[in-house]
């Protein structure tokens, strides 16, 4: 039986191909680098440019990489996205079909797996290469299979499962493929799970609609709040430490930020304000709100859940990946600490290189922001 990367690139694993990806994707984030080195665009209606990361722009070299690939855009009319949000969210919910090819630059083009679609993160050279020939060429990867059954407890969420997964390795995950039978998570969930596992290194993931006869089996009865821990350096992040939130349990936190697209979508968002619903935040601590998508904030507006937001005490930023905020909105202080549903915890990420970042699920940062603690 093929497997889901085999079927969509069209041979057996182990064998080149070189494939025409449907989307090719650049952003302000790390695949802006790709613009200095492209010379020619080989099929501009499948390049989307789009302006998702330093939103607004908080610091003058943000700005500079905002003009660099507008003009880029312009220049050989590639399609120029802003003011809808994170690009994976956008482009999920609005852009990607099954069977798509989607290649990017960027840490989560796994999350287009859960709608059946091939998203490949390549190196800023690959990207730069398959813009101006429109064509990627590469190795079918190995996949490996994992089972997740059964029910999640009551205030453990699809973030805690995918930390589970990173942190038990499965098996040696790295530059293979993930398929993942998962029937007990909605299609949300699904799609967390498929933009976090590939952060030990894995190629690509997707959701299997099939139980698979040999695989991984992880009880989600048995899966506890989680916590990924500080890392020293971007290029660490894959390899940051992972365990359980009760091993860090007590430790003062001075902010939380609640969004991106693990935890900014309608769904999440509904959740915590039914969470903060009647109460206020602790004094002094500061809770930021950052809906993944123009159409999540547009959603929580008409619900009224962003004056709960507001009545509770928090503050609300622009829709896009707050993930990284080196200065600006959100930005933390000197010796500070942060809880993030966001997935980046090397230093400086959030302001000051002193500053101690810890990412865990929506339902553990709400708890922080009334108790100021993990």
């Amino acid at each position: 039986m093929s497997t889901f990367v085999e079927k969509v690139m069209g041979a057996k694993a182990g064998t080149v191909v070189t494939i025409n990806p449907d989307y090719v994707v650049i952003n302000d984030g790390v695949s802006a680098a790709a613009v200095k080195e492209i010379k020619a665009v080989e099929v501009p209606e499948k390049v989307l440019v789009i302006y998702d990361h330093d939103v607004p722009t908080g610091r003058p070299e943000a700005a500079a990489i905002l003009k660099q690939n507008l003009m880029f855009a312009d220049k050989y009319g590639c399609k120029y996205i802003q003011a809808e949000g994170i690009g994976y969210q956008y482009m999920l919910n609005t852009v990607v079909k099954p069977g798509q090819i989607i290649v990017g630059g960027g840490s989560h083009s796994s999350i287009f797996g859960a709608k059946g679609a091939l998203g490949l993160d390549v190196s800023i050279p690959e990207l730069a290469r398959c813009v101006e020939t429109g064509r990627y060429s590469c190795i079918v990867p190995e996949t490996i299979y994992v089972n997740v059954e059964g029910q999640l407890a009551e205030g453990i969420s699809a973030m805690d499962v995918a930390f589970t997964l990173l942190q038990k390795n499965l098996q040696q995950t790295v530059g293979k493929a993930i398929e993942i039978y998962a029937p007990g998570l909605d299609d949300y969930q699904q799609a967390i799970l498929c933009s976090m596992v590939c952060q030990n290194g894995a190629v690509t993931a997707a959701i299997s609609k099939d139980r698979p006869t040999s695989c991984s089996t992880l009880d989600l009865s048995t899966v506890q709040a989680m916590v990924m821990l500080p890392c020293a350096e971007r290029k660490e992040q894959g390899r940051a430490k992972i365990i359980p939130l009760q091993e860090v349990k007590g430790i003062k936190v001075q902010a939380g930020q609640i969004g991106g697209y693990t935890c900014g979508t309608i769904e999440t968002l509904r959740k915590a304000a039914a969470m903060i619903k009647g109460k206020k935040i602790a004094l002094g601590f500061r809770l930021t709100i950052c809906p993944a998508t123009s159409k999540d904030y547009i959603a929580a507006l008409e619900e009224g859940i962003i004056t709960d937001f507001i009545d509770y005490g928090a503050q609300i930023s622009a829709a896009g990946d707050h993930s990284v905020v080196v200065q600006g909105a959100g930005a933390m202080g000197h010796g500070e600490k942060l809880l993030t549903t966001g997935l980046y915890t090397f230093k400086g990420a959030m302001g000051c290189e002193d500053v101690e970042i810890y990412s865990a699920s929506m339902e553990s940062v709400v708890a922080a922001s009334q108790t100021k603690q993990i």
